[in-house]
């Protein structure tokens, strides 16, 4: 009997991780796009700054048929990294929709609701839930877990987590 529920507590605690990595998907999609925003302001300061003198020889040895990159591959990688930011901030907004669409089946005003929302919405550390939940951390932790076990009594959810299983 042991060994039954056992298996059953473990099978609970991986839908809770899978359930935690669905909701975590507009976070990480966001730090992403953040991430490649950072390149492109990178690749612009790296293209306004002024060309240096340091190594000028006025003296000419021969090695001027060397052809680098130049602006030309600036510019490519610019395009490049806009084009994925594009695609990252449709993906960050599909996401978005998808967590809010598991969050709708919590009730609106419960204290389980606005502990996710706060984690996988706002994407609050747990120091900044505590202190705008006015929780302790094992008490926020314990508002997570009451609303994952209860999006997982839904159909709707589990079906839709596996179905983002099978993706995986």
């Amino acid at each position: 009997m042991d060994q039954k529920n056992k298996q059953r507590k473990d099978g609970k605690n991986d839908d809770k991780e899978l359930l935690k990595k669905y909701l975590n998907q507009y976070y990480s999609d966001r730090i992403k796009r953040t991430q490649l925003e950072k390149r492109l302001k990178s690749i612009r300061t790296e293209m306004e700054a002024p060309i240096g003198g340091y190594g000028y020889s006025p003296v000419n040895y021969g090695g001027t048929n060397k052809v680098g990159p130049g602006a030309a591959s600036f510019v490519y990688r610019m395009s490049e990294i806009e084009t994925r930011i594009g695609e990252q901030k449709s993906r960050v907004e599909k996401a978005l929709l998808k967590v809010m669409d598991i969050m709708d089946f919590l009730e609106e005003s419960s204290t389980e609701r606005m502990v996710l929302e706060l984690r996988f919405i706002d994407c609050r550390g747990w120091a900044a839930i505590e202190k705008e939940m006015h929780l302790s951390r094992r008490a926020c932790f314990d508002y997570q877990n009451r609303a994952l076990e209860k999006l997982l009594q839904f159909k709707k959810v589990r079906s839709i987590l596996k179905e983002y299983k099978g993706k995986l």
